[in-house]
């Protein structure tokens, strides 16, 4: 990308961000995922557990939302296409579904939501997260050939961990960090526990690993729901959310003993631009770690509605070269409450597999 082409995207980027932050001010009452597509005359929502969010949030951030698109796609015209002979197949083995009952960003409290999202698209493996770590949803979803369940408080559906805090405390009340901290570790070593009777669970997911980090993610909080989900089966692996824009602005070197697999997401469609170097950023501030790649149907960095199609594709073809390579070991989709809201991108998506 040259001097003048960087300064135009980034122009058109600064543009939407100014946009957000004024619709956010005026309109505080449309949260974060919530907005959806507008729904077909006629049509009837057949989960009562679904929050369906609101279909006005994209008009509002226009035009400044295509315009940034407009440059996007411009320049991914012009970046090279990836051989289909450079291209693993996203099959069973290495392609997953990120989801779980949530009253949030337009889920579902639906126990099954994870189990219709990972077959909507097929999937043999899912990623559970948001709901309880219990023998019930761990039977619902046995079915799978592989299982990764989130144990950390970060984004957890209210009363989620419950079980694991001390009885004493009531489940309405606020839960200090200390209390969070022992919950988590109690919720991994409860899922080391569970896996021996539940063979397709191979790890643990810890969400936003880094977020509330500012110079450097201390390891304590990591070290003990590693040493947990290890208690009962030393072969669990401990997967971790990162964003690339999080990479070389933050220290991970204290919490590298305690990640054994790198979930890597673009938060922002515009990252997705600069696949390579933001892939070659995170092996370098992780080395040696295996890398799994989030993929977001909701682009929720920049505009927060629906990925632009033609940029999810491609996303998806990097991944499938960097499997290839054998830099990537899979994808996971995010994921099961976008199928309702986004329609038209999660079909693309459905096809694109399809037709590998």
């Amino acid at each position: 990308m040259t001097k003048e082409e960087r300064l135009r995207l980034n122009i058109a980027i600064e543009n939407l961000v100014q946009k957000v932050k004024k619709v956010q001010k005026a309109h505080p009452e449309l949260l974060l995922g919530e907005c959806t597509a507008p729904v077909p005359e006629g049509y009837v929502e057949d989960d009562p557990l679904r929050n369906c969010g609101n279909t006005v949030w994209s008009g509002l951030i226009e035009p400044e939302n295509s315009e940034l698109d407009k440059v996007l796609y411009e320049y991914l015209a012009k970046l090279p296409k990836v051989p289909a002979e450079k291209m693993a197949k996203l099959t069973g083995d290495n392609l997953w579904v990120w989801g779980g009952p949530t009253p949030y960003w337009g889920g579902s409290m639906a126990d099954d939501t994870l189990v219709r999202g990972a077959d909507y698209f097929n999937a043999d493996n899912v990623v559970y997260v948001y709901g309880p770590t219990d023998d019930k949803m761990m039977k619902m979803h046995s079915k799978y050939k592989r299982m990764l369940c989130q144990i950390n408080s970060q984004c957890r559906t209210p009363g989620a961990q419950d079980e694991f805090y001390d009885a004493d405390r009531g489940a309405d009340k606020l839960r200090t960090p200390e209390e969070k901290y022992f919950a988590d570790a109690a919720n991994a070593e409860y899922l080391s526990k569970l896996s021996l009777q539940y063979p397709n669970i191979v790890g643990a997911m810890c969400d936003d690993v880094s977020t509330y980090f500012d110079k450097i993610v201390l390891p304590d909080a990591f070290e003990a729901r590693y040493k947990g989900l290890k208690k009962y089966n030393d072969k669990l692996r401990m997967y971790g959310v990162i964003y690339v824009h999080e990479l070389g602005t933050k220290d991970y070197s204290l919490v590298q003993p305690y990640i054994d697999v790198v979930n890597l997401w673009y938060w922002n469609k515009d990252e997705i631009l600069e696949y390579d170097e933001k892939l070659e950023l995170c092996r370098q501030n992780f080395p040696g770690k295996p890398i799994i790649q989030g993929i977001f149907l909701h682009e929720y960095g920049r505009s927060d509605i629906g990925s632009p199609i033609d940029l999810l594709l491609y996303q998806l073809d990097k991944a499938r070269e960097n499997i290839a390579k054998g830099i990537v070991e899979g994808v996971i989709l995010l994921g099961d409450r976008e199928i309702k809201k986004w329609p038209a991108v999660a079909e693309a998506l459905k096809d694109y597999l399809a037709n590998q």
